[in-house]
């Protein structure tokens, strides 16, 4: 049977909701028929290329939105996971797929759109309400490494929900009432995804203006390039706070393009950014560990760094939350990694009583963690309560570009991902 064909069908058998008592089988199922089935890439598996943290938005109304993906493997194939966690139906009319053309912007680069179909060839989908995982059908669709997808979706009517995914990239919506427009080329027109947002501060964006996807949760690419998937659960350091909207430069950007030069082919992994700004690890690990570590397809391993909980909680409280990410993904054969607490607003207490310091003294001598990035000691100033000035961002919580770029040159790679294999 040729390759497309037969990897059509297999993927058809996943395109609803993963886990559904419909019959369908589970995403994992899916990676393990799509890759079995795939003639001549027996080494390829489906991962995780690109995936976000569920967030909140101003809903679409009968338009066409344009959501932005940067992928961090390559390969010939992908398929789009969506999510929709809301009490109400998301209602997709149509749906493509095309390559962004410009470093920002709705514009397309000519003849690289592609139509995405559901459950086998339907051109649009209603994706229920409380579902956390419901797959496109798979697409023949060759993506390199840092390339960046424009997922177009006629989001039909106007009653669908505010569900939104959170990142530190601008996607796109045209104005409510505009229909369908998904297949496309032209960005005019396009205006941010969620207009209702504004950055806080002029040059300081603690709230990225328009950085949010509809409905998407992940980007799954058909790879023999990629082992598997590290998964960066994070707060707001993560998802990217003050390093520049669109640059790319926050540290699981910048470790993505580390990765080309550091692995070779066949032994990388991809990066996918889980940061949500505000989050605790108390939170995180009672909320989010399952979907947003556990479901990510090809999931090897975790970089831990959602640092909010000092403002009041104590390093003994905090200690016990790692103790419990890391006995949970052991259990499934995952690897934890542990950077250091920054100084920080919310922390300033805990600076001063040294809870943050014992917090940190147990992340890099403790051994509990499978490795560890003293993030803090590249960043922190002399008497430890806040950031040497030339990585300070200027709201002393979170570090620039600078900073960012700093920690991805002492994240020791190479060595976490060895060790995750």
């Amino acid at each position: 049977m040729p390759i497309a064909l037969t990897l059509f069908l297999s993927a058809c058998m996943g395109g609803g909701e993963s886990g559904s008592s419909t019959g369908r089988i589970n995403s994992t199922q899916v990676n393990q028929s799509a890759c079995s089935n795939a003639e001549g890439q027996a080494d390829a598996r489906w991962v995780s290329a690109w995936g976000v943290t569920r967030s909140s938005g101003t809903a679409p109304t009968d338009t066409t939105v344009r959501n932005i993906a940067r992928v961090t493997t390559q390969g010939n194939y992908i398929r789009i996971r969506f999510i929709n966690l809301s009490d109400q139906p998301i209602e997709i009319g149509a749906a493509t797929v095309g390559l962004r053309d410009g470093a920002v912007g709705a514009n397309l680069k000519p003849n690289s759109n592609r139509v995405l179909s559901f459950n086998c060839g339907q051109q649009g989908v209603t994706i229920p309400p409380n579902t956390p995982s419901f797959y496109s059908d798979a697409i023949a669709f060759p993506v390199n490494n840092q390339d960046d997808l424009a997922i177009s979706l006629y989001v039909k009517g106007t009653t669908n929900p505010g569900e939104f995914g959170a990142t530190w990239t601008e996607s796109y919506k045209l104005p409510n009432g505009s229909g369908d427009q998904t297949r496309s080329n032209a960005g005019a027109g396009y205006g941010l995804i969620d207009d209702s947002r504004f950055s806080s501060v002029p040059g300081t964006p603690l709230t990225c203006n328009g950085c949010l996807v509809y409905a998407i949760r992940d980007v799954e690419v058909l790879s023999s390039d990629a082992q598997g998937a590290m998964v960066f659960l994070g707060s707001s350091s993560f998802h990217g706070y003050n390093t520049t909207q669109n640059g790319y430069k926050r540290i699981s950007d910048l470790l993505s393009v580390k990765m080309l030069s550091e692995l070779g082919a066949g032994q990388r992994m991809t990066i996918v950014n889980r940061g949500i700004g505000g989050d605790t690890l108390e939170n995180a690990s009672a909320t989010r560990l399952e979907r947003d570590v556990f479901d990510t397809v090809g999931v090897r391993a975790v970089v831990v760094w959602v640092t909010n909980d000092l403002a009041d909680r104590t390093a003994d409280e905090i200690i016990d939350n790692y103790r419990e990410v890391i006995a949970k993904a052991h259990s499934k054969g995952i690897q934890v990694f542990c950077p250091t607490w920054l100084p920080g607003a919310q922390s300033m207490q805990a600076n001063l009583n040294g809870e943050r310091k014992k917090l940190n003294d147990w992340i890099l001598n403790s051994g509990e963690c499978d490795g560890t990035a003293d993030y803090n000691k590249t960043v922190e100033a002399p008497g430890g309560l806040t950031y040497l000035p030339q990585y300070n961002s200027g709201d002393f919580i979170h570090s620039n570009d600078t900073g960012h770029a700093l920690w991805a040159q002492v994240t020791p790679l190479k060595t976490w991902v060895e060790k995750s294999r």
